[in-house]
């Protein structure tokens, strides 16, 4: 009975309702309060807005600011290298794919993380790499700019958006497990940046724009999946429902 009449209660009620709250305060006719649980289904238009808001917050300053220092590229280099390329190692070359590696371990050995299946990680893992990959290697194509030791296609850094965008799939896949996990893919990430102006392969702003793309190829592919797997419509927002659910306890 006591169920019954809560129920009826939280219908006939003046109810105080905050949309962004996750409970609903229903007041009985002798004052009392009570706090009743609110199952919240978020709006693919608030989904959407989040995650592309997400999505950009970080790549686009990054990449602007990579942008912003190329008139100073050359000073930046001479200053990096003393004037002189003696400096030489291969590490880069392998380090590159060492934070998506470790996140294609991690998912397939069976740590659970943040994709609800294993096919849905490897689709995130396969539409970032088709995105990274288009991206830069479209713009190095287009621009080709000439590197510091000489060579064609310098911009932007192929091997710096490899690393970052490993670090950044690495760390939404299981960033919530520890904060030294994305910190570990992003230090390896930086550290291929920084290798790779050192091997005189490319301008700081070649690899400040490669993170950039590689930030971003893992946000949008993140978005995409998140919401073809979870049946969330990518283009066509929907008004956000709310729902009130009674405990039994009540």
């Amino acid at each position: 009975m006591k169920r019954f009449t809560i129920a009826i209660l939280c219908i006939i009620s003046c109810i105080n309702i905050s949309a962004q709250s996750d409970s609903i305060r229903v007041f009985m006719g002798n004052r009392k309060e009570i706090i009743l649980p609110v199952e919240r289904k978020i709006s693919c238009r608030e989904f959407n807005l989040n995650r592309l808001h997400h999505s950009f917050s970080l790549a686009v300053p990054v990449g602007l600011v990579g942008l912003a220092i190329m008139p100073a590229d050359d000073a930046i280099n001479r200053g990096i290298n003393g004037g002189g390329h003696n400096f030489s190692s291969s590490v880069d070359e392998y380090l590159r794919f060492a934070p998506l590696a470790a996140q294609l371990g991690m998912g397939l050995g069976g740590v659970k993380g943040r994709s609800e299946t294993k096919w849905q990680l490897l689709a995130t893992d396969a539409l970032a790499t088709t995105m990274m990959v288009a991206m830069t290697g479209g713009l190095k194509y287009s621009i080709n700019r000439t590197r510091p030791d000489g060579d064609d296609g310098g911009f932007p850094s192929g091997h710096t958006a490899t690393a970052f965008m490993g670090a950044t799939l690495l760390a939404h896949e299981y960033g919530h497990i520890s904060g030294w996990i994305p910190a570990a893919g992003y230090t390896m990430a930086t550290a291929t940046g920084v290798l790779r102006i050192l091997n005189n392969r490319h301008y700081a702003s070649d690899v400040l724009v490669g993170a950039a793309i590689g930030i971003l190829s893992a946000e949008l592919a993140y978005w995409a999946t998140d919401a073809i797997f979870n049946k969330r419509k990518l283009f066509k927002p929907k008004r956000a429902r709310i729902h009130y659910e009674v405990l039994k306890n009540y």
